[in-house]
């Protein structure tokens, strides 16, 4: 596969956006960042992205909002929700509303890795 899939990066930290980014763009993925639901609602409006990756904890729309948000306006477009205040409960909740995936932070590359590639691959 030559063309780089397209993730779109929500955190309202930078430095957890900026190493998100550092992440990602090593495995190959051209990122996309966004700090808050409303600029991730904004970029998704403008151009397609192959996945979401989101925090869920953030002020303003938080994770599970745009999680909400994008399923009901881009059904097939997966998102994966990342979170370092996630509980067993949290995880059950998201992916019942659909996410496509769950990360706890800290996560290394390796997680990240699998977790994309894996949900990416399956992607229809």
């Amino acid at each position: 596969m030559d063309e780089k899939r397209s993730i779109l990066v929500v955190d309202d930290q930078e430095s957890m956006r900026t190493l998100l980014q550092d992440m990602l763009e090593i495995i190959g993925y051209e990122i996309t960042l966004a700090e808050g639901g409303e600029q991730a609602l904004s970029l998704l409006q403008s151009r397609d992205f192959d996945l979401v990756l989101s925090d869920l904890n953030m002020p303003g729309m938080d994770g599970s909002a745009l999680l909400r948000a994008i399923k009901g306006t881009w059904p097939g477009l997966p998102v994966v929700i990342i979170t370092g205040y996630g509980t067993f409960h949290t995880e059950k909740r998201v992916m019942k509303e659909g996410a496509a995936g769950y990360i706890s932070k800290p996560c290394t590359l390796s997680k990240i890795e699998k977790t994309m590639s894996s949900i990416i691959s399956h992607k229809v």
